[in-house]
């Protein structure tokens, strides 16, 4: 390409730096001369990066992922993406906290199934729970004393008193 051209594009279209991301990476953004649509692109911080990225499985933030797609209209901002990062890391403590108690249950089921002499301790029935009753057979009306012994409690009362949360609602049909 001659210098004239490389200077007449360069007036043409011109390249609008937009921002950059956490890592180091630059956005840019250029009219688009067959669509109304402006293009936009990313600069890696270095050249070789772009690879490093694809072999390695790393992506470029979602936020910015967005808005090369013209899915988001805005840029995002440091702010927003500091929050998703560490967002990110709280998720990634948590998972390994909630790891670590599966290996803790599996060692201790595999421990209890291999000293079958051991009683496993029953843990008390909360307010919630009731116990199975086994079915009478004496007794001809037993499905309907079964159903008046059983104690029918809204688990949810106790969260509506002097809550904000709203009520449960289910449709009823209309009658013309």
């Amino acid at each position: 390409m001659s210098v004239f051209t490389r200077l007449w594009r360069r007036i043409l279209k011109p390249t609008y730096f937009v921002g950059k991301d956490l890592e180091g990476n630059k956005y840019f953004e250029f009219p688009s001369a067959n669509n109304g649509r402006p293009k936009r692109t990313v600069q890696y911080r270095r050249n070789d990066d772009m690879w490093a990225y694809v072999a390695s499985g790393r992506r470029l933030p979602v936020q910015w992922g967005a808005w090369l797609t013209h899915t988001r209209p805005d840029v995002p901002s440091l702010e927003e993406l500091q929050a998703d990062l560490a967002r990110q890391k709280r998720v990634q403590m948590n998972v390994a906290i909630l790891e670590a108690r599966d290996n803790e249950e599996r060692e201790r089921s595999a421990r209890l199934s291999q000293a079958p002499h051991i009683q496993i301790p029953q843990a008390p029935a909360t307010e919630h729970e009731q116990p199975l009753r086994q079915p009478s057979v004496a007794t001809a009306n037993a499905p309907q004393e079964r159903l008046a012994a059983r104690e029918v409690r809204d688990p949810w009362a106790e969260a509506k008193k002097g809550s904000d949360e709203p009520e449960s609602w289910s449709p009823v049909a209309r009658q013309r």
